[in-house]
């Protein structure tokens, strides 16, 4: 079967490109889903891949650590049943690169059918409670607003300190929302869209949240495995920071799947990449 690469995609779409052409292989589907906030919309083609493109009225304007993330993700994963049926769905940004040829990736999931593949992150101690179990207001704009994030912090002090809690029967798990899943677990999942919505409505960062505690729960018993191997990113602060060109050795000894992120402004990096893939 067929492999999906589910992109959401806002900026930088010289990369997306690059990207399309590392997937463009007739073992693939692609699937684009370019955030609402883009107006004018890029030209892009695939030759040996089909690619699809999440309708106009269904695009999400995507903000950072708002249930808008977990909308666009489930809008990918609509798209992508709707349109096939697929051994892998890979959840990946428009500024993600391979680090492997498709030989080499089809061969890594060939090993691990039926699996779910999640890349883990580290947490601070009672993370999970705080973004999962307590309400989390105002994410729309909690990552330019300062006040929204000081209200938030009040409020987090305040529910700890009255013990109010949502959410009280799901003990939360976290995961890279970069996710590769198996076609059972997109159809659960989808399968309980309304739900989810529901559930995670105010958590903050929830689409690392959803997918591996919603999977966890689930009585279909979905083999689930922690891999390192799956994405190589490095964090500064709250985001993954953008290599640059000095980072080309970093990046390639990973020995990940894939990478992010990447940037236009840093093309000798991308360059240097694909050459080393074509070697």
């Amino acid at each position: 079967m067929k492999h999906a690469f589910l992109i959401i995609a806002h900026q930088d779409f010289e990369i997306l490109s690059i990207l399309l052409k590392q997937l463009d292989d007739c073992r693939n589907d692609l699937f684009i889903h370019l955030d609402k906030k883009v107006k004018i919309m890029p030209k892009l083609s695939c030759q040996k891949s089909r690619l699809f493109f999440v309708q106009d009225d269904k695009r999400i304007n995507v903000r950072w650590g708002d249930i808008t993330q977990i909308e666009a993700e489930l809008a990918l994963f609509d798209l992508a049943k709707n349109n096939g049926s697929y051994s892998f769905y890979h959840m990946i940004s428009g500024v993600h690169l391979t680090l492997v040829n498709q030989d080499d990736f089809h061969f890594f999931f060939d090993s691990y059918p039926n699996h779910q593949v999640f890349t883990p992150l580290s947490q601070y101690n009672g993370e999970l409670e705080e973004k999962g179990n307590m309400i989390n207001p105002f994410m729309k704009r909690f990552n330019d607003n300062r006040f929204i994030q000081i209200l938030r912090r009040i409020g987090i002090k305040f529910q700890k300190i009255s013990k109010l809690r949502i959410n009280k029967d799901r003990k939360f798990s976290k995961a890279s929302n970069w996710v590769s899943i198996s076609e059972a677990a997109v159809i659960y999942i989808l399968e309980r869209k309304k739900e989810i919505l529901k559930r995670y409505k105010f958590t903050m960062c929830g689409d690392e949240l959803f997918i591996p505690t919603e999977l966890s729960y689930s009585e279909l018993n979905f083999m689930i495995i922690y891999s390192n191997k799956l994405l190589f990113q490095e964090f500064k602060g709250a985001n993954a920071r953008v290599f640059s060109d000095e980072d080309v050795e970093l990046v390639l000894q990973s020995n990940c799947l894939f990478a992010r992120k990447f940037s236009s402004s840093h093309i000798q990096i991308v360059e240097k990449i694909l050459d080393r893939i074509k070697s």
